[in-house]
């Protein structure tokens, strides 16, 4: 490569790594400085964090590894929980800028890093954590390899190839989407069908599969909850029949995930003029791996439901994509062309101080947050909540603490942090329906004495006949909005019998 144009690359990638060190930066102070208590979801990953294993009742096993990692090195408050998706995002775009960069130039490779981070779905998903954020770099991260192992055939890619996958697999199973998109990939391309016969190819998808086993193997052993959870997400039993409004839901939310002005012209670029792409090899390789993806997952939404973030992966090859045509139109084009994504890239850079600092803009405005205006107010209140269920626990330190829900049992483990005794949740029917109805189980518990927390007023005739003795203790009122609060009734259940 002339010298020129490596001082150009590199002055391209130091503005990425600049880019996202400010990014990162300033998401971390907002994180840092923040006051918004942990997500259910977030505390019920904490818990597995605490106690890792080859599987969960609703995810594989990487996202509490993850978590386990940066509390870890920095103990268990909520930046620390939430860390990791300041570290993996980074790592994510970097896979971009190199992946575009091997397909076009150093400047598309920037302009598609900075994309990525500064889509909605990144901003807002940059501070909290979730299955997205290592999802993210293990899909990048096969892209990337996928595509050098085109170039060269080369054994170390594949390996890569299979190794992301593996991880992949191991963080959300819609990683098997990877596989679809590739085949479809491979099929549509003359000259790469030849790697359908290609043992390099067959290799890394062992390698993938050998990475997944042990969580098919936990599946198998806990009676496949993972895919009855999902089969219950996606409302597939309960809800039969085509639902096109939960696909309009859907696809319209694609329009804040990506930015609506990225979103259309995905869609334009797509599929207005697809001979456009489909005589690039470069972009029909990043069309092909979100295109499908997102198709699957509308399907899922029609069939179902689908949540918002389900079709992200669709963007991490369409931010690549967009940048890539955008670049390529003829220069009386580009002028208005390259203004359009300035102000996409504007507009999605503006939601995010919106997201990061929502209080202060209602406070500024005068602006009285109720339920029905507080997208927040589910993650308020619970730290609070956690100090007062402790001066219950310190009082009855020998009774196990005890929940009737899900959110209950994971905010109570997280904020109040039970010593001696995790928190277990009332369950007689033996219904698995999550991670703390899956292990532990009340079954060995005979003769102990229960603290119970619950948002019901009393407690039913059918849960008193297990107990000898069962007495009311108090409430625990947490104001949050004047139509919102966090309300609960605590109980000392003495004496149970069993189920």
């Amino acid at each position: 490569m002339p010298e020129i144009a490596v001082r150009t690359d590199h002055r391209w990638l130091i503005r990425t790594l600049v880019l996202i060190a400010v990014l990162t930066l300033y998401r971390g102070l907002v994180l840092g400085f923040g006051h918004l208590d942990l997500y259910v979801d977030e505390a019920q990953y904490w818990t597995w964090a605490k106690d890792l294993d080859w599987g969960y009742y609703s995810k594989p096993p990487v996202l509490a590894l993850l978590i386990a990692l940066t509390t870890w090195v920095g103990g268990n408050s909520v930046f620390w929980v939430k860390a990791g998706a300041l570290l993996v995002y980074p790592l994510s775009a970097l896979l971009i800028h190199v992946l575009a960069r091997r397909l076009f130039d150093a400047r598309i490779a920037f302009w598609s890093a900075a994309a990525f981070l500064l889509l909605p779905g990144v901003s807002f998903s940059s501070l909290i954590i979730s299955t997205d954020v290592p999802f993210f770099l293990f899909w990048c991260l096969a892209l990337y390899a996928y595509w050098r192992a085109l170039e060269a055939d080369e054994w170390r890619w594949w390996l890569v190839a299979g190794f992301a996958g593996g991880m992949g697999l191991q963080t959300k199973y819609t990683m098997i989407l990877f596989v679809v998109c590739m085949v479809l990939h491979l099929a549509t391309d003359a000259g790469l069908r030849r790697h359908f016969r290609n043992p390099r190819l067959y290799t890394a998808m062992a390698i993938a599969a050998a990475i997944f086993l042990p969580n098919l193997l936990w599946n198998a052993a806990h009676g496949w909850p993972t895919l009855i959870h999902t089969e219950q997400i996606s409302h597939l039993e309960t809800n039969a029949g085509l639902h096109w409004n939960h696909l309009g839901e859907f696809f319209g939310s694609q329009f804040a995930v990506m930015g609506p002005v990225f979103f259309a012209a995905w869609l334009w670029l797509t599929f207005a003029r697809p001979t456009r792409w489909w005589n690039d090899p470069r972009l029909r390789f990043l069309a092909l791996f979100a295109i499908p993806f997102l198709g699957v997952i509308c399907l899922q939404a029609l069939a179902g439901r689908a949540n918002a973030n389900w079709g992200a992966m669709t963007y991490a090859s369409a931010t690549v994509f967009i940048v890539a045509i955008m670049a390529a139109c003829r220069p009386t084009a580009q002028r208005w062309i390259w203004r359009c994504f300035a102000g996409g890239l504007v507009l999605n850079a503006a939601l995010m101080p919106v997201a990061y600092h929502f209080d202060t803009w209602t406070r500024v405005a005068g602006i009285t947050l109720t339920a029905h205006t507080d997208p927040y107010k589910r993650v308020r209140g619970w730290a609070e909540f956690g100090r007062q269920a402790q001066v219950y626990m310190q009082a009855h330190a020998t009774a196990i603490p005890l929940a009737d829900d899900r959110a209950t049992v994971a905010e109570l483990m997280y904020y109040a942090r039970p010593e001696g005794a995790r928190t277990l949740e009332w369950n007689p029917a033996g219904n698995v329906h999550d991670q703390y109805t899956l292990t532990p189980t009340l079954d060995d518990k005979q003769g102990h004495d229960f603290l119970y927390f619950t948002g019901d007023d009393e407690i039913p005739a059918a849960m008193r006949r297990h107990f000898a003795t069962v007495t009311p203790l108090g409430a625990i009122h947490v104001p949050i909005h004047a139509d919102w609060a966090l309300d609960y009734r605590v109980w000392l259940l003495q004496g149970f019998s069993g189920y």
